[in-house]
């Protein structure tokens, strides 16, 4: 028989084990967001006219989000502000495969401007991308639409169902079909900003083949000043180089082309990055279907 001891030993040493391979599994989606992490990190933007003024990226991630439809095995939305309101809005992912055509591993960025104030994003010291035009067109809505409450919870519901109230079509694959994004109703970020008469500003994503967010909606309480009445006003942009098109009460408000390559000065930024040492365990799925 076994001796007492050796046996409490060499259960404390199978848990031990245990232990240290849930957090290895655990560690690699935290590895794989840090890694998306340091690359957004990298990408510094400042103001075109006062190149002093600089607009860090937020410490908190956004979104977390996969998307088995398109291969995304983790990404993560990330938010450059002016230190109030929101400037840039990015999402960053992983594909553990490129697809049927046998590509490699890679990496992607998606970023759009949400602002109207000229800026310049650079990479390793270069600029890459500086917009010529706003990045978002905002419409008013009417009182019909109920006016802002005065309470903060109270608001954040009827930007909820503001949110709702807009609908939006993702043109997505290849060949580019619509699919029907559905509306995340908890906002990515939540703002406010006194100088631009912003009393409250959420953020809201629509997401395709899971949480993959392929379009924003920001939605605000507005006053231009303090004699003015609040009200609502609502913009939507894509995430995505794919076509998205977005109506409320049945009125387009926004229609985005698919745009297969993005000039410096558009809006939108896009940029794939092949991984030909792939550096995370993969997936099991990736892992069957690579192994066949």
């Amino acid at each position: 028989m076994w001796p007492r001891r050796s046996i409490v030993i060499g259960m404390l040493s199978l848990f031990a084990i245990g232990l240290s391979s849930a957090d290895d599994k655990t560690s690699v989606p935290d590895q794989r967001i840090a890694f998306l992490r340091e690359k957004m990190e990298r990408l510094r933007l400042r103001s075109a006219n006062s190149p002093q003024t600089k607009f860090p990226l937020h410490e908190k991630l956004a979104l977390r989000w996969s998307n088995p439809v398109s291969g995304v095995v983790d990404g993560g939305v990330f938010i450059w502000t002016d230190g109030r309101r929101p400037v840039v809005i990015g999402k960053a992912f992983l594909r553990e495969t490129g697809g049927p055509q046998g590509a490699p591993a890679s990496w992607s960025e998606a970023i759009e401007s949400v602002t109207s104030i000229p800026f310049v994003m650079q990479a390793e010291g270069q600029d890459v991308w500086k917009p010529a035009s706003p990045g978002i067109r905002f419409h008013d809505l009417d009182e019909t639409e109920g006016r802002p409450s005065d309470n903060g919870s109270a608001r954040l519901t009827q930007m909820r169902a503001l949110a709702r109230k807009i609908q939006v079509i993702g043109n997505w694959g290849q060949p580019p079909t619509d699919w029907q994004l559905r509306t995340l109703t908890t906002p990515l970020f939540r703002y406010a900003s006194e100088p631009d008469g912003i009393v409250d500003g959420a953020v809201f994503a629509y997401t395709q083949g899971g949480t993959n967010p392929e379009a924003i909606a920001l939605i605000e309480s507005v006053a231009a000043d303090a004699k003015s009445k609040l009200h609502w006003r609502i913009a939507v942009t894509r995430l995505t180089s794919y076509g998205v098109r977005a109506s409320f009460n049945d009125n387009v408000i926004a229609d985005f082309d698919h745009l297969k390559n993005a000039p410096m000065e558009a809006t939108f930024y896009g940029r794939s990055h092949p991984l030909v040492s792939y550096p995370f365990p993969r997936t099991e799925t990736t892992a069957k279907e690579t192994s066949k």
